[in-house]
């Protein structure tokens, strides 16, 4: 069953597109590394999938549901849906 769909997702900044065209599937207990060069748009990529970007253009499904869609309820989806940050320092009162 495929989890998390995505459809011809583009995102531009201005006139720079970073995200040209993606489509992928992602089924269910699939492991998926995003993996690529400083700057190539994997964490532009991850925050379209949870809505913290607006994309340009494409659709995103998460378990069938179009989170793309005007009448999403993101904070629903994001109830499910988690995302862990690459800066070390998110919570600087907190310790290992």
């Amino acid at each position: 069953m495929t989890l998390i769909q995505v459809k011809n997702l583009k995102k531009n900044f201005g006139k720079l597109e970073v995200l040209k065209d993606i489509s992928v599937d992602i089924k269910e207990s699939e492991v998926v590394c995003v993996i690529g060069a400083s700057g190539s748009g994997k964490s532009t990529f991850l925050r379209c999938l949870n809505r913290l970007e607006d994309i340009t253009a494409g659709e995103v499904r998460i378990d069938g549901q179009n989170i793309t869609a005007k009448d999403a309820n993101i904070n629903k989806i994001r109830q499910e849906v988690g995302m862990v940050f690459q800066q070390f320092n998110l919570f600087p009162h907190k310790t290992v």
